[in-house]
C-alpha cells in the first residue's frame, strides 16, 4: 500500500485490512546532515589583529531539511538520505574543504595568487564571518534543493522534496551560528543578490565564481 501500514481485520472494531492507517500528526520531520571541513579565512574589517590575520579552523556545517509528516514515500521515507544530501556533501567536501574564504576585494589576493599557483579560494561579497558563511551556505543549499526537486519531479516523483529550514556553522568548539529560514533571510539575500552574482546562486556544487554587478 505505497509504504503505508495496514492492520489485519480481527473484529468489527478493527480497521479493515485494506484500509490504510491515516497519518494524524501535523508535525514535521527534520533531517539533518553534518559535515566537517578545514578552511581558512580572515576578516578585513575586524578590529582584532588575530581576526585580520589569515588563519584556519576546523569547521562543521549542518544543513537541516523539513518535511511534513504527511509526505512519506513508498519506502516510508521523506526522501532517501543519500539523494537528499548528495549535493550538500559534494559542496562541503569538494568546494569548502581546504579553501580560503575571502572578501572578494581582499588586498592579499594578488600576492597569494602570485605565490600559490593552485590557490583554492571562495570569494564572499563581504567579510567571510561565520554569519555571512551561514547565510550564503543556506542560499547554496536552497538552490541545490530546488534543482533536486525539479529533477525528481521530471523523473515522476509526486511528493515535495524536504526543503531547507536551518543551517548551522560551527567555527570553533565554543562558537556556532545557526540560521533559520524566513522572510528576514530572504530580504538579506535579495540585497546581496542585487549587487553580486556568485556561487551561492547556482546549483553546481563546484562553482566558485563571484561577479560584482
Amino acid at each position: 500500500m505505497g509504504g503505508i501500514a495496514t492492520l489485519k481485520k480481527k473484529d468489527p472494531q478493527m480497521i479493515d485490512q485494506e484500509q490504510p492507517l491515516k497519518i494524524l500528526t501535523e508535525g514535521q520531520y527534520q533531517l539533518s546532515f553534518k559535515y566537517k571541513f578545514e578552511a581558512g579565512h580572515r576578516l578585513t574589517k575586524a578590529t582584532a589583529g588575530t581576526c585580520m590575520t589569515p588563519h584556519g579552523h576546523t569547521w562543521y556545517a549542518e544543513a537541516t531539511f523539513g518535511s511534513s509528516a504527511q509526505f512519506l514515500d513508498g519506502q516510508d521515507m521523506a526522501l532517501e538520505f543519500t539523494v537528499l544530501k548528495k549535493a550538500w556533501r559534494i559542496f562541503i567536501h569538494e568546494t569548502a574543504d581546504h579553501t580560503y574564504f575571502h572578501h572578494y576585494q581582499d588586498a592579499l589576493l594578488s600576492s597569494i595568487r602570485e605565490h600559490v599557483p593552485c590557490f583554492r579560494g571562495l570569494p564572499f561579497p563581504g567579510d567571510p564571518t561565520t554569519e555571512l558563511i551561514a547565510a550564503l551556505f543556506f542560499s547554496k543549499i536552497n538552490v541545490m534543493n530546488m534543482d533536486l526537486q525539479a529533477r525528481l519531479t521530471n523523473e515522476g516523483r509526486q511528493l515535495p522534496v524536504p526543503s531547507p529550514v536551518m543551517v548551522a556553522i560551527q567555527e570553533t568548539p565554543t562558537n556556532r551560528v545557526t540560521l533559520t529560514a524566513g522572510p528576514a533571510l530572504e530580504s538579506f539575500l535579495e540585497k546581496i543578490n542585487a549587487h553580486f552574482s556568485g556561487w551561492w546562486q547556482v546549483a553546481d556544487p563546484l562553482a566558485r565564481d563571484l561577479v560584482a554587478k
